[in-house]
């Protein structure tokens, strides 16, 4: 197959699926006169097309019922996603605030524990960093200590399953 068969074969295919170029088009007519195989090879494609749009085609309800399962559970595991970037955020909300206070805290005790030694408050300075970050290197701590997720996959399925009237 030459060069210019090759090309009128992929425009024939493209054509039923999408727009082609007006330039293409009318190279695939002129060639399409000329050439006999590329017009049977229309012919070929046209009356297939015909014939699978002839047959209806429809899903057993084995198939119907497996794919709303799949579907059901990609939506479960979306909003379980979605819980999890919820708890994260409030999480970091918590952290930040608490870590806002003890610093604030560290602060104002600092300064009075400064006063009663009668030293700098420069002293109490660096702590200052150390208390603002313990919050959130606590929760951290304890996200890793316990990295379960919070809805279990076996839980989730079977709320889905239980939503659907399986049980």
């Amino acid at each position: 197959m030459n060069h210019a068969h090759q090309r009128a074969v992929d425009l024939i295919t493209r054509r039923g699926v999408e727009d082609i170029a007006a330039a293409d088009a009318a190279w695939l007519e002129a060639h399409l006169a000329l050439c006999s195989e590329c017009a049977k090879y229309v012919c070929l494609v046209d009356n297939t097309g015909r014939l699978l749009r002839s047959v209806a085609v429809t899903a057993t309800p084995a198939l119907v019922a497996a794919t709303q399962a799949r579907v059901h559970l990609r939506a479960a595991q979306w909003q379980e996603q979605q819980a999890r970037v919820v708890l994260i955020a409030v999480s970091f909300c918590i952290g930040a605030l608490s870590s806002t206070l003890s610093a604030w805290l560290w602060w104002k005790f600092g300064a009075w524990a400064a006063d009663r030694m009668g030293l700098t408050a420069s002293y109490f300075a660096p702590g200052i960093l150390l208390v603002w970050l313990l919050p959130a290197v606590v929760i951290a701590v304890l996200m890793l200590a316990f990295p379960h997720p919070v809805f279990e996959r076996p839980l989730t399925l079977l709320l889905a399953r239980e939503r659907e009237g399986e049980n």
